[in-house]
């Protein structure tokens, strides 16, 4: 609350520029959204004991499986002990299309052994995941979101959707819209050096 007292001419602004962000990536999220996001961020960078509360208190998600491209199983066994980047996506999506290269990049910075990044396609059941996901150059794992994906994580409102789940199968961040990938990136980094291990029950 101290932190929207201190910057409220700053968040007007930034709602104006979600607004038109928002438009121009394809997200449906109402600016307001955007903006308590940021402003929950910036509170929780602070370290309140309350931030830390209620991440301690984040349940683990439901058992999830799903075949990926390659007809292999992927799913919450295959996240264990590792950091889970999942994307909700569609080939017809702009959005999705131009967040392909930061993915990619992504996963070439990030060992598979500790960093798991499965895009979870929307796409009608006609449409060729593999061929388009050779196409573009995509090197990590692509499958079709099931039932048990939608029971466990989702469903999304809007795509591109993207969630990172922690070692333990705790969601710690999720976001519809586009996110840089250096953002990303130190999302990531942050939970592979600080592997959540002083939660409740842990």
């Amino acid at each position: 609350m101290e932190f929207l007292k201190r910057h409220w001419s700053t968040l007007i602004l930034i709602v104006i520029l979600a607004g038109w962000l928002g438009i121009r990536m394809g997200t449906d999220r109402c600016p307001s959204c955007v903006v308590t996001d940021i402003a929950q961020d910036a509170v929780g960078d602070e370290g309140s004991p309350a931030a830390k509360s209620e991440v301690s208190r984040l349940p683990k998600l439901a058992d999830w499986t799903a075949i990926d491209t390659d007809g292999e199983v992927v799913g919450s066994e295959s996240l264990k002990g590792k950091v889970g980047v999942l994307v909700y996506w569609a080939t017809w999506c702009g959005g999705c299309k131009k967040e392909i290269p930061d993915l990619v990049a992504l996963r070439e910075e990030f060992p598979e052994s500790k960093v798991e990044i499965i895009g979870l396609s929307v796409d009608e059941a006609h449409k060729d995941l593999e061929a388009f996901a050779k196409a573009a150059g995509i090197n990590y794992r692509i499958a079709r979101v099931t039932e048990s994906v939608d029971k466990a994580i989702g469903p999304v409102d809007s795509i591109p959707t993207i969630i990172l789940i922690d070692q333990d199968g705790r969601v710690q961040f999720r976001h519809s819209g586009l996110v840089e990938k250096e953002a990303l990136a130190e999302r990531v980094r942050s939970l592979l050096v600080e592997k959540p291990s002083n939660y409740a029950g842990i």
